[in-house]
């Protein structure tokens, strides 16, 4: 998740964002959530803060907070 987020902060820095498809980064994003609200640096690992950070800065990346359960994330 962390190096996806930098990855994709770069693609966004060359004004490149576009070349990868947002569906997917997201679906995947949100595969990685936990019931706890964390989410894991990949799916099937466990909840980690730092990972649940990259995961909000890349859905902010797309414009996608709206599909987060703010809730949970910042219980976690």
């Amino acid at each position: 998740m962390n190096g996806a987020y930098w990855g994709l902060t770069t693609l966004d820095l060359l004004e490149k964002l576009g070349s990868v498809s947002e569906d997917e980064v997201v679906s995947w994003v949100m595969t990685c959530q936990h019931e706890s609200g964390g989410f894991a640096g990949n799916t099937g690992h466990d909840p980690h803060i730092l990972y649940t950070l990259s995961a909000v800065q890349i859905l902010a990346l797309f414009d996608k907070l709206n599909i987060l359960d703010l809730g949970k994330v910042s219980t976690y």
